[in-house]
């Protein structure tokens, strides 16, 4: 069985703290010599960048008052709820750069780790289009997500690949199953 892996599932090979959800990924889709490859769409290829680089920005810790006024024993009020963000800290120079380099080396097949980049063809983009318009209105996921599931539907019609998404987001899953398409969510761990 082959996966194609969409960007928070690829993103778990380069958090630095690895969560459950990363072994149940790295168990279900190695082989038989433990070699861990997979798919990734063009535009997870780009994603993962925007991802890494938005981890290496540092965030200052927020804390915002609601200013809505709610109806409270008989009278109206301010409301008294904060939104607290707790920050994120800057990552390392070094550590982004070597980010980086494993990223490179990842969508290269050097290492352990490799993945195999599907190009965003007009196939892909016609499915995604349809993907869109026909399932937006119901189901919540995106452009991105829809380019994704495009280029697993392309795959198959294209080069007769049968790819397996790898994906937690709940409303491109409940597409993808109404469709048909097999889904794992690194998660659940099914």
């Amino acid at each position: 069985m082959s996966f194609l892996l969409d960007t928070n599932a690829y993103f778990l090979f380069f958090q630095n703290r690895k969560l459950p959800a990363y072994f149940h990924l790295v168990q279900h889709i190695k082989d038989k010599e433990n070699a861990v490859s997979f798919y990734i769409s063009e535009i997870t290829s780009l994603e993962i960048h925007s991802v890494l680089g938005q981890a290496r920005r540092s965030s200052p810790a927020q804390r915002q008052l609601c200013n809505r006024e709610i109806f409270a024993e008989n009278e109206i009020r301010q409301c008294p709820n904060a939104w607290i963000h707790r920050g994120r800290r800057r990552m390392n120079w070094k550590f982004f750069r070597d980010m980086q380099e494993l990223i490179a080396d990842t969508e290269s097949g050097r290492g352990n780790v490799q993945a195999t980049i599907l190009e965003l063809d007009t196939v892909a983009m016609q499915e995604a289009r349809s993907l869109l318009s026909g399932y937006a209105d119901r189901y919540n996921f995106g452009s991105h997500d829809a380019l994704i599931a495009g280029s697993l539907m392309a795959a198959k019609q294209v080069m007769g690949i049968d790819l397996t998404l790898v994906t937690s987001d709940k409303g491109l899953k409940a597409m993808l199953q109404e469709k048909g398409l097999p889904v794992f969510d690194p998660r659940k761990g099914i």
